[in-house]
Parts: C-alpha cells; sequence; structure tokens
C-alpha cells in the first residue's frame, strides 16, 4: 500500500517541480528582425452574406429576364439556334489582380500622379469573332464583363487616365468617363497636377516652344476575366 502512494508523491512533486520553472522562465525575446505583422481591419464596405445574397438574388430577377429575353429575340432574327446562357460573374486570377495593383501604381508613380479611385465598369462583348481592328479574339460574344481601370484626382474631380511618353518621362492622359481622351483649352494648366496637363496645356507665353506630341498609348484598363453562366440547374 505504501508503493502507490509513494509514486503518487513524487508524481505531484514532478508536476509542482515543472509548474514552478515554467512560471520562472522569462519570455524569449521578439528577434528585431521579424517584425510583427500588423493587423489588417476589415474595410467598412465588406458587406454580410445575408446582402450579398439578396443582391444576387434581385438581380437574378431584375436583369437575368431581360437579357436572356433579349438575346433569344436576336437569335430568332439571326436564325441562331445556338443558346445564349446569361452570364452571373467575371474572375481573375488572385495573382493577376496582385500584379495589376502593384502595376497601375508604379505607372502612375512613374508619371507623377496618385491613384484616387478604381472604378469596375460594366461593359459588354460585341458579337463578333475579333474586336475591330484587331486580331484579339472575342471569346464570349455578347456576354457581359467587366472593366477595373484607376483613376487621379487633380482636386476637382476623379479622371481615368492611360499613360502616354512626353518629352519628360511618362505621363498621365486624362479621360472621361466614356474612355475619351480629354482635350484641355490652351493656356490653361492645373498646378494640383502639373506632369498630367503638360502636354495639354501649352504656355501662353509667345517665346516659348509648343509642347512635343505624346507618344504611344499604355492602357491601365483590366478585362479578359473569365464569364461564368450559372448551370442550368442552379
Amino acid at each position: 500500500m505504501k508503493r502507490p502512494s509513494i509514486l503518487i508523491g513524487k508524481f505531484l512533486c514532478a508536476i509542482i517541480i515543472s509548474a514552478f520553472i515554467s512560471c520562472n522562465e522569462q519570455p524569449k525575446e521578439q528577434d528585431p528582425k521579424k517584425p510583427e505583422k500588423p493587423v489588417v481591419l476589415a474595410p467598412q464596405e465588406i458587406v454580410p452574406i445575408s446582402q450579398a445574397k439578396n443582391m444576387y438574388d434581385s438581380y437574378e430577377k431584375r436583369r437575368v429576364p431581360l437579357i436572356q429575353r433579349y438575346e433569344d429575340s436576336i437569335n430568332k432574327i439571326t436564325e441562331n439556334d445556338k443558346e445564349f446562357h446569361v452570364g452571373r460573374f467575371v474572375y481573375y486570377d488572385y495573382k493577376t489582380i496582385k500584379q495589376y495593383l502593384e502595376y497601375i501604381e508604379q505607372e502612375a508613380a512613374d508619371a507623377g500622379v496618385e491613384i484616387s479611385t478604381l472604378r469596375l465598369y460594366y461593359s459588354n462583348y460585341p458579337d463578333e469573332e475579333f474586336f475591330p481592328k484587331t486580331k484579339d479574339s472575342i471569346k464570349h460574344p455578347r456576354q457581359n464583363s467587366i472593366m477595373l481601370s484607376p483613376t487621379y484626382n487633380d482636386g476637382k474631380r476623379d479622371y481615368l487616365f492611360y499613360i502616354a511618353q512626353g518629352a519628360e518621362g511618362k505621363e498621365a492622359v486624362p479621360m472621361n468617363n466614356s474612355f475619351e481622351p480629354i482635350k484641355v483649352e490652351y493656356g490653361h494648366n492645373n498646378d494640383t497636377n502639373t506632369k498630367a496637363y503638360a502636354s495639354f496645356a501649352p504656355t501662353t507665353n509667345p517665346t516659348k516652344a509648343a509642347p512635343a506630341a505624346l507618344q504611344g498609348e499604355e492602357s491601365l484598363t483590366l478585362n479578359r476575366g473569365t464569364g461564368v453562366p450559372p448551370p442550368k440547374n442552379q
């Protein structure tokens, strides 16, 4: 009877000694070369799943039938027997999005502007095999899609823009909301964003030469995602 008591006593002593040692251990100092990763807070614009479902269903009821009827009517007129499926989402590889964001930030910085917003445009592919005057094939004719395009702000409003090569390097060429270059009046310059307007705002001083024309057109608009209609049974 004494042996079990001795074993229990030794076991309890071992536990007490381990607890004492662990309490006196000094916390490991953090490696200064590995700073703590900051916690990223959720944006206020994130919506609950219930709201996402509500908006998805609303599009299903209010937009999908209209698109389907219209495209079916086109099929009847053209005697096209190929069934049309209404697209419901477009996706991009996550690495592509990260690369795109890094790229537009780089190009905007080189042009001396700061990206203010990132617009997502509704768009629609034409009913053609290729885009006009190009060899770029259209994988999803007649399907809806989206385009991502950055803007910069001149202190008054946001402008779409593309990059062109000017006399002093890359410059941001402003566009209106319909992707058309803006023609800035002569003699007008914008101090908030001089580089972006430099080639469009000739000086009123007749002794100075007119600005050199911009060369090239570097788009910052992303498309060519993968559109997916839902399966018929979903």
